[in-house]
């Protein structure tokens, strides 16, 4: 029914959705949290953006967020863009098989509807924990913490070693 695509295009969304308030999300971001490959997540980011449901910034601070409000996209939003199943594949050898098929997309399709993003995006206390940790690990343009200086403790002169003794 719903593809391996589909699962982690929703994933994807979802983690964007949860982060998008404190930063944006890269795909290296997204890559570490969701473990899955960068080159993965580029293919369906590629999708995603092309039928409006993200957008990306480019430069110092960019990544990827979700285009509009979180509760106007609905789980069946993202999903059909991945749905590759097309009535043509289907075999007519059993008639009963493809009914039964139907009846259960039917299903999955109103139940995706009924959901949007910020169903799954509402901010649990782990999620929020997590974010808030990494927020207040980095400084505002994102650079790494400085290690601190390492000074000698010894004489700068010869004429300090008098002090040291």
């Amino acid at each position: 029914m719903l593809n391996k695509q589909t699962f982690s295009a929703i994933e994807v969304c979802v983690c964007i959705a949860r982060l998008q308030h404190q930063f944006s999300c890269s795909t290296g971001q997204l890559s570490s949290q969701l473990g899955m490959s960068v080159s993965y997540l580029e293919l369906i980011l590629k999708q995603l953006k092309a039928h409006d449901i993200v957008c990306s910034f480019r430069g110092p601070g960019g990544g990827y967020k979700i285009l509009g409000a979180a509760d106007q996209v609905s789980m069946w939003q993202i999903a059909s863009i991945f749905d590759d199943l097309s009535e043509s594949s289907r075999t007519e050898t059993d008639a009963a098989l493809p009914l039964y098929e139907q009846g259960l997309r039917q299903v999955v399709e109103a139940t995706l509807r009924e959901y949007t993003l910020a169903d799954f995006a509402s901010d649990s206390p782990l999620a929020s924990q997590e974010a808030a940790g990494r927020v207040n690990s980095l400084n505002r343009f994102k650079f790494k913490p400085l290690t601190p200086a390492w000074r000698p403790k010894a004489a700068n002169s010869v004429f300090q070693w008098h002090m040291q003794a």
